[in-house]
């Protein structure tokens, strides 16, 4: 599936805030191994408060909540595709321009980009646009997985060429954990590997496997499955924006 982005003018390298599979100490009071979507946000003297919320694909408005401001997910929305296997959801809405039953179609304006429900920074008397942003979310349905069912909607989103704002100041291997396994986990599948497992946070043998198949992709030696140097560099040259041409 090809899903649009959720706001107009959006860019991988500068429009995410928060990746998927990242923040498992604050994911884990919820029952979840880390985030299960994107944080998307938009720069400007309102801090993309009231920016227009798209529809990722073409689908039916499954439902809409409303929450009590910012202790919960606060506004939002679940848009199911026409063929019932998945749904995109949309939070943190401060208005919606959209009824349950409608149809939408991709890139459609369904809501408006707002900071209800638990956000942070709080929004407050001093600043009240701050934790603007939209929790965009992808859904497969009848999957089973650690974070029931959600899976990274990036690799639907974006393709070669594409900048992501992810960085590895370590070398990564087998037992090890953390936002950066995560982002690799990404970039693994982007890659064309990892379709057995989301990002999770925890460098296994799957991802031992997957870093073997990559360095055997791109001819680096020794095969190991060990992210070591010559790995980390060739992944922040071809997909993070924080790379820099000496």
């Amino acid at each position: 599936m090809y899903l649009k982005p959720p706001v107009r003018d959006f860019s991988s390298s500068y429009s995410i805030s928060q990746l998927f599979g990242v923040n498992a100490k604050t994911y884990s009071k919820f029952n979840l191994p880390g985030h299960n979507a994107l944080d998307i946000v938009v720069s400007d003297s309102k801090l993309g408060f009231g920016t227009p919320i798209l529809a990722a694909h073409d689908g039916v408005v499954e439902s809409m909540t409303y929450d009590v401001p910012h202790i919960t997910r606060g506004n939002g929305l679940y848009i199911l595709s026409h063929d019932n296997k998945f749904s995109t959801n949309y939070w943190h809405l401060s208005a919606f321009d959209v009824k349950v039953g409608q149809n939408v179609k991709a890139g459609q304006v369904i809501a408006l980009m707002g900071n209800s429900g638990f956000v942070f920074p709080r929004p407050s008397p001093v600043c009240p646009h701050c934790g603007t942003h939209v929790h965009f979310g992808l859904k497969i349905h009848g999957k089973n997985n650690e974070y029931k069912g959600f899976v990274d909607p990036i690799p639907h989103m974006i393709g070669l060429g594409d900048k992501l704002p992810i960085y590895f100041n370590r070398n990564l291997y087998q037992g090890r954990s953390g936002d950066d396994v995560s982002w690799l986990q990404t970039i693994l599948r982007l890659e064309g590997f990892a379709e057995d497992y989301d990002p999770i946070g925890y460098f296994g043998n799957k991802t031992r496997r997957d870093v073997s198949k990559l360095q055997v992709k791109y001819g680096i030696i020794p095969i190991l499955g060990y992210f070591g140097s010559k790995t980390r560099d060739l992944v922040t040259k071809r997909w993070s924006s924080y790379y820099k041409n000496k």
